[in-house]
């Protein structure tokens, strides 16, 4: 009765209460928010993702996905093994198909799972080619810079930050030039806000000027000034396209030594101008993410 017993209950696991198809788990030296803001770009081969939510500390990522012509549900829950690995697993359910997708599976006659794991190595290796495009490196406690600058503001996603810079440079730099204005420092950006989930940011892109009683006016650009705060510091090397993973490795860095910070006004200053090309992984930025005090 016992042996009866055990397969039946199998059965009623398998097909009723399992909370997915199949499932798919593998290891990365990237941190779990890294991996995440990728998974949400998305990076696939053949798989077209339709919807892509990011629900909680960089922990979970829900998408709605189609492959061939058939609809998933995915569930990405990445979370740290230890301080330098990331543990990843995908749980995949066919949103139509579900119960003769687990019976195909079970008898060995599904090539959705081959499919599947094939699109996720392709993620991976474009994850490992993605690491590879900058480097990050805390730097510690310090003191953002403080000036005068003079700058336009707006909204993007944030890794479309650089081409939003690249559409607006030509402004600032006429203003400059044309009102003979002093500068005093590299062009830098100010983060005003970032919706994490979203990877939404308001930010405004300025270049240091020398303080002056009063300022030519211009409708599209601000005279800020911008304070110093106590701050985080990282170095950043690569495509400023990227220099936003330098703000979660700041993250990161400060959770893990009990450091409270906070994401408004994070600041970067650029060492290169973009313009003149150049072999990308030279271009260098410093960041700050200040201090909550």
């Amino acid at each position: 009765m016992l042996l009866c017993g055990i397969p039946v209950l199998f059965l009623l696991w398998y097909f009723v209460i399992k909370n997915n198809d199949y499932a798919i788990t593998f290891e990365t030296k990237a941190l779990p928010s890294e991996i995440v803001y990728l998974i949400d770009s998305p990076v696939f081969d053949k798989m077209q993702i339709n919807n892509s939510e990011i629900k909680s500390n960089f922990s979970q990522v829900i998408q709605d996905a189609q492959l061939g012509a058939e609809f998933y549900d995915l569930n990405w829950n990445i979370e740290p093994k230890n301080d330098s690995i990331t543990k990843v697993k995908l749980s995949v359910t066919n949103q139509n198909n579900s119960l003769k997708d687990r019976f195909l599976l079970l008898i060995g006659q599904n090539d959705f799972q081959k499919k599947m794991r094939d699109e996720i190595v392709y993620f991976k290796d474009a994850l490992t080619t993605y690491l590879e495009l900058y480097k990050v490196k805390i730097e510690g406690k310090t003191s953002s810079p403080k000036n005068t600058c003079a700058c336009i503001t707006t909204d993007s996603k944030v890794d479309q930050k650089a081409f939003e810079m690249m559409k607006t440079i030509d402004i600032l730099s006429n203003y400059i030039l044309n009102n003979d204005l002093e500068t005093l420092g590299r062009p830098r950006i100010l983060i005003n806000s970032w919706d994490k989930k979203a990877e939404n940011i308001n930010f405004s892109f300025c270049f240091p000027i020398a303080e002056m009683k009063t300022y030519p006016k211009d409708l599209l650009i601000e005279i800020k000034e911008i304070p110093s705060e106590k701050a985080l510091k990282a170095s950043f090397h690569g495509n400023y396209m990227f220099s936003h993973n330098a703000w979660l490795h700041l993250i990161n860095y400060a959770e893990k030594h009990n450091i409270e910070v906070k994401t408004e006004n994070i600041l970067e200053v650029f060492q290169n101008n973009p313009q003149l090309g150049g072999d990308e992984s030279q271009w260098e930025a410093e960041i700050y993410l200040p201090l909550a005090e």
